[in-house]
C-alpha cells in the first residue's frame, strides 16, 4: 500500500510540474512585441522599425483589341437620302 502512494505522489508532483512550466512559459511567449501602424518587427534588433514603402501597384492591362486598325480615331460618312439616314463608319 505504501508504493501506490508513493507512486501516486511521484505522478501529482510530475503533474505539477507540467503544470507549472506551462504557467511559467506562456507569458514569456505571449509578450512578444507588438508594433504600431506603419512599423515593422526587426528580429535582429529586437525593436519596431519604419516599414518601407508599399510597392507599386502594376499597370493596368492593355484595351482589348475590337479589330479597330485606328484606334480612338474613326470616321463617319452619312449619305444624303431624305427620310433615311444611311451611315457607315470606317
Amino acid at each position: 500500500m505504501r508504493s501506490n502512494i508513493e507512486r501516486l505522489a511521484v505522478v501529482v508532483a510530475a503533474a505539477l510540474m507540467a503544470f507549472a512550466t506551462a504557467a511559467l512559459v506562456s507569458p514569456a511567449i505571449s509578450s512578444a512585441t507588438e508594433c504600431g501602424a506603419g512599423t515593422v518587427y526587426d528580429a535582429p534588433s529586437n525593436t519596431c522599425v519604419a516599414a518601407g514603402p508599399p510597392p507599386p501597384q502594376p499597370a493596368p492591362p492593355p484595351p482589348a483589341w475590337n479589330g479597330d486598325i485606328t484606334p480612338y480615331f474613326s470616321v463617319g460618312i452619312c449619305a444624303p437620302v431624305p427620310f433615311v439616314s444611311i451611315c457607315a463608319g470606317i
